[in-house]
């Protein structure tokens, strides 16, 4: 989870327009950066988990 974590934090980061390098980036900013990717993270996951239960609810939607 780290990993992914990580990479997001490093995607949102390279989108701003005024990102540097992220390398040479302050401590500081990077864990903004990682909690930005968590909670991107845990809506993505939030997201998907309703997905799966719209769907579950569509596929009989008449009872007998």
């Amino acid at each position: 989870m780290e990993f992914q974590i990580e990479a997001v934090a490093r995607a949102l980061y390279a989108a701003d327009e005024d990102a540097q390098v992220w390398d040479r980036e302050c401590e500081i900013i990077k864990e903004e950066f990682r909690d930005l990717a968590r909670i991107a993270l845990a809506l993505l996951a939030q997201h998907h988990r309703q997905e799966r239960y719209d769907l579950q609810t569509v596929a009989f939607p008449y009872a007998a």
